[in-house]
């Protein structure tokens, strides 16, 4: 019994790092919209917004970094679960 409660708990483990990534991508697919929207790249120089691209850039990276560890996280889980 007690290897199964493991197993359901990885899985329940999975299931909120999968979550927690689809979140991060979407998240990350607005910021480096904002990141080019504030970079146009057929905007006069005085109208573009390079402070703006910075801010969303740093926050961009922090959660790129999240992302790849959750990456590896779910990579492992699967190996443990026998799913990859």
């Amino acid at each position: 019994m007690g290897f199964d409660n493991e197993r359901l708990t990885r899985r329940g483990m999975l299931a909120e790092k999968e979550a927690r990534l689809r979140e991060l991508e979407n998240s990350m697919q607005g910021d480096i919209f904002a990141v080019r929207a504030a970079l146009e790249p057929y905007a006069p120089l005085h109208e573009i917004k390079p402070e703006q691209a910075a801010i969303q850039a740093v926050e961009l990276a922090g959660k790129h970094a999240e992302y790849m560890g959750l990456r590896s996280e779910i990579a492992a889980l699967k190996r443990a679960l026998g799913m990859g």
